[in-house]
């Protein structure tokens, strides 16, 4: 029998994904694809590009080519060192763009959906600049650019997607981002395939060029954040007919509008007041207000789910400050464990494969000139389908295995990967290096690739999980950092021992992980997280 939507059961309503929902996330989506892309399109071609691989094309000569034509370069000669700074630069933007967005309230100023555009300007000047380029300087300066966009994109998708979905939907809706990122690397892998040569490489940003523009222009199809235009500008008429479009059940649109009124008002209330700890909570919940609690509170079967609802995260303003939040006994155990995961998610190493397999191989195979690198891209774009498919098939079971268990798996696999790949390259056994890849990426995705960045809101309290966001995403962009300019320096100094540094680290955040990371699956908030952790 059908159920009368009320005030008491409207945060129940099971929502079928609308056209106009699926549309939005799809396009939104794009931005981590283009994330995903940038972190790979130098994988292939940076030591073309460079002067210091040479692979023909398909015209007799460079002098026959359109870029010919047109003045530009068959390639920008640059150092090693040059080279792992153009990597470097990608970091350096996606760092600086977190920043300010975790320090500011640019995001709320202007809108989701205005941020997501401006991101996918970036990307398409960006990227039209590294086409373009004929010198070191211009390609670096597309790079930042890129990673400027990427940094931003990286904040403001997973808002918006889940400011426009329905509960029942944003940890399906929400997961595609991460499965995004890893088809927008496979993708850059296969143009690769065809495009990294002396005479085509250009072809690569190109396309990129194009996924940025083709985002751009589809975005103004995609709703703005009907909860922002209510927080924000206060058009209910504007949200309202959003809304429509965005739920199958229209009976509970009344009742979303009027919850993120009561936010507003609450909000506006926090400006000038001290707030409780009940009003800070309701704040900071995307589902649940002032008006809802106490109404829902009565109903004893419903009292897990308002718990839980509170561990999905926030985007409003932090009641603590980030230095509060860093060095406060209080939250000193949420701070070191949100920074071993989103550091360990890089500092294993899985960005040198990323960043640099296409160059480990030719090391490996002695390819250095003409056509010797199509076995190795056939690896690296083989690579990528593989990292596609784990990413798929481990999302159903995350809420089934539990979060610790899986990280804990992830990191011990990818450290007997990194001493398989040492030791391979070291000893030129290709066959075991190239097994301990694949096993490095499934590792890899099983666990530190998804995981990290879903835990931090499962971690932190409701009144610091912003401000959690914004340190560990910062931090995160620092150790990509470290492995973007370090490790080709490290692996020119010392070859495959550079992989032994990864074992190490792995090794390390194993047991830092193992005694100052609890699990947080089946718990009902916070605090019981923590308090059941031994």
């Amino acid at each position: 029998m059908h159920t009368p939507t009320s005030i008491h059961n409207f945060l129940d309503k099971h929502h079928s994904v609308t056209f106009q929902l699926g549309w939005s996330t799809t396009i939104i989506c794009l931005s981590t694809l283009q994330f995903g892309f940038h972190l790979a399109e130098l994988n292939a071609p940076e030591d073309i590009l460079a002067c210091n691989f040479h692979k023909p094309g398909p015209y007799p000569d460079y002098n026959d080519t359109f870029w010919s034509h047109h003045g530009y370069k068959q390639c920008i000669p640059m150092t090693q060192e040059g080279v792992a700074l153009i990597t470097t630069m990608f970091t350096i933007g996606g760092l600086i763009s977190s920043i300010i967005l975790g320090a500011t309230s640019i995001s709320q100023k202007f809108g989701r959906k205005y941020m997501c555009l401006v991101s996918s300007l970036g990307y398409i000047l960006g990227s039209l600049i590294m086409t373009l380029a004929n010198n070191q300087i211009s390609v670096n300066v597309g790079r930042f650019i890129n990673g400027f966009a990427a940094g931003s994109s990286l904040i403001m998708s997973p808002i918006l997607i889940n400011e426009l979905t329905p509960i029942n939907h944003r940890g399906l809706l929400g997961s595609l981002l991460q499965l995004a990122v890893t088809i927008g690397i496979f993708l850059s892998q296969i143009i690769s395939y065809f495009f990294s040569n002396d005479q085509q490489w250009r072809f690569i940003f190109l396309c990129a060029t194009g996924l940025g523009l083709i985002q751009f222009l589809t975005l103004f199809t995609v709703s703005e954040s009907p909860k922002w235009m209510i927080m924000q500008g206060h058009d209910v008429k504007s949200a309202t007919n959003i809304l429509h479009g965005l739920r199958s059940d229209k009976s509970t649109v009344h009742y979303e509008i009027n919850h993120w009124r009561q936010l507003s008002i609450n909000e506006q209330n926090r400006k000038s007041e001290s707030v409780d700890d009940t009003s800070a909570l309701l704040s900071e919940s995307d589902s649940y207000d002032s008006l809802i609690l106490p109404l829902v509170n009565q109903r004893n079967n419903n009292n897990s789910r308002s718990t839980a609802m509170a561990r999905k995260g926030s985007i409003d303003p932090s009641t603590v400050t980030t230095r509060e939040f860093m060095f406060s006994k209080k939250y000193r155990n949420q701070f070191v464990a949100v920074i071993l995961l989103m550091t360990a998610q890089q500092l294993v190493g899985m960005n040198a494969i990323t960043y640099y397999g296409v160059k480990i191989l030719n090391d490996l195979f002695g390819n250095h000139h003409e056509t010797d690198g199509d076995q190795v891209l056939i690896l690296s774009c083989s690579f990528s389908f593989v990292n596609v498919l784990s990413a798929i098939a481990i999302s159903p079971l995350i809420d089934r295995l539990g979060r610790r268990p899986l990280i804990l798996l992830s990191i011990f696999i990818c450290s007997i990967c990194s001493l398989v790949i040492g030791v391979g390259i070291i000893n030129q056994y290709d066959v075991a290096v190239i097994t301990a890849c694949f096993g490095f990426i499934i590792g890899f995705s099983i666990g530190l690739g998804p995981i990290p960045f879903l835990m931090i809101s499962e971690l932190s309290g409701h009144e610091v999980v912003s401000i959690a966001q914004s340190v560990g995403t910062s931090t995160n962009w620092l150790a990509n950092i470290l492995i973007a300019f370090g490790f080709p320096i490290l692996q020119n100094s010392i070859g495959g021992s550079v992989f032994f540094i990864f074992l190490v680290n792995s090794i390390g955040y194993l047991f830092a992980i193992w005694y100052y990371v609890p699990e947080t699956k089946g718990y009902n908030s916070v605090q019981d997280v923590w308090d059941n952790f031994t």
